[in-house]
């Protein structure tokens, strides 16, 4: 069975295969960053020290918790999967890194991982990733806007950001679960901050009036799938 939990943000756990992996983490803002989140993860740290594996969609820091992965790392051999850039920012041993890039795969016991480009301009080397265990796929798109090479993405969970300004709005998020057709179509990245407003209720809603046979899943923080 596979379990997914939206835990805040773009940050989702899944369990899988005996194995737990982590997208995205973000606890807290950075010192020197002077933004405030209107929102919070609902979980601690402490909570999540057993983690088999972290991907890293990109080096903004709502997206990449430098302090929370270093503390997790170690306290377990657990696997970094992320561009180069981003592993050579992390102490941790050589061994927990793992690197991957645009359109590479890693089989990480029964696990397949792979990365894929999406367009995030004000990022260095933006990944999405696609999860693929025996029974399920499950695409996390990162921060992106349309590219015309995600209608080559299959899925059976797509998990999508919805906020706008540096992302997908509502309505171009609705026109990729069209493009991809997932069972199921997940919103994330919005109303953390307040320039990246948007109603999922919106979203959800527009995915039901369409002809696409997509459900959306509109999840609180905290709040645990059975895939």
């Amino acid at each position: 069975m596979i379990r997914l939990r939206y835990l805040h943000h773009s940050f989702f756990e899944l369990s899988c295969s005996d194995r737990k992996i982590l997208i995205d983490p973000f606890f807290n803002i950075p010192k020197g960053i002077k933004i405030n989140a209107k929102t919070k993860c609902p979980i601690s740290e402490k909570t999540l020290k057993n983690v088999d594996i972290i991907l890293i969609s990109h080096e903004h820091f709502d997206h990449f918790d430098k302090d929370f992965i270093e503390s997790v790392v170690g306290n377990k051999n657990c696997k970094i999967v992320a561009h180069d850039s981003l592993l050579n920012e992390i102490k941790a041993p050589l061994t927990c890194k793992q690197a991957i890039a645009p359109s590479k795969k890693i089989i990480l016991d029964d696990i397949s991982i792979e990365a894929f480009h999406v367009h995030h301009p004000n990022s260095f080397y933006p990944l999405g990733f696609k999860i693929e265990s025996p029974d399920t796929t499950i695409v996390h798109m990162g921060d992106t806007f349309l590219m015309d090479s995600f209608n080559k993405i299959k899925a059976d969970v797509l998990i999508l950001p919805i906020g706008g300004q540096m992302t997908l709005d509502v309505v171009d998020a609705v026109r990729l679960v069209k493009t991809i057709e997932p069972d199921i179509a997940i919103p994330m990245h919005y109303n953390t901050f307040d320039f990246i407003k948007a109603s999922p209720k919106e979203f959800k809603e527009k995915i039901e009036d369409s002809v696409v046979n997509s459900k959306a899943k509109n999840l609180k923080f905290g709040e645990t799938i059975k895939l």
